[in-house]
């Protein structure tokens, strides 16, 4: 049974550690986003810097509907993954209360089989002292019966 629990902790551990990783790779994402956003954003101020330096400004308007629509298409995609991170951190935290579970039941069997032991030994020794005392009561009355 012991060997049961520890598999199953074993187990759970991994889940735990997938569960992580896939929580890693949301976070990796959602920076990657973040950054796609400020690559944009840069580059609409050199787009707007270089309309207000020449005759470019005719062709900005159709640049700044792109850039709307590239903008909206990332803050979609943001609130997506920003969604799926809630998600995978929830199914983190259920991977390791059920992980706790059981490391909690192997605390308490390992603690009630030490104090199993505790008590055999106490057992042995209360048993070993019964003895040394009859030997001596007997070593007591051969001697006063001599």
């Amino acid at each position: 049974m012991a060997t049961g629990l520890k598999n199953l902790i074993r187990l759970h551990e991994w889940t735990v550690d997938e569960r992580r990783r896939e929580l890693g790779n949301h976070i990796r994402q959602l920076n990657h986003l973040d950054e796609q956003v400020r690559n944009l954003e840069d580059e609409l101020k050199r787009e707007q810097a270089l309309a207000g330096a020449g005759d470019l400004g005719i062709t900005f308007g159709a640049y700044y509907n792109l850039f709307r629509y590239r903008r909206q298409r990332l803050d979609d995609a943001i609130r997506a993954k920003e969604r799926e991170i809630a998600e995978a951190r929830e199914i983190l935290g259920n991977a390791f209360m059920e992980l706790k579970k059981y490391q909690v039941a192997q605390e308490v069997r390992n603690r009630e089989e030490e104090l199993e032991e505790t008590r055999r030994e106490q057992a042995e020794l209360d048993e070993l002292g019964l003895q040394l005392y009859r030997r001596e009561a007997a070593r007591r009355r051969q001697a006063r019966g001599s």
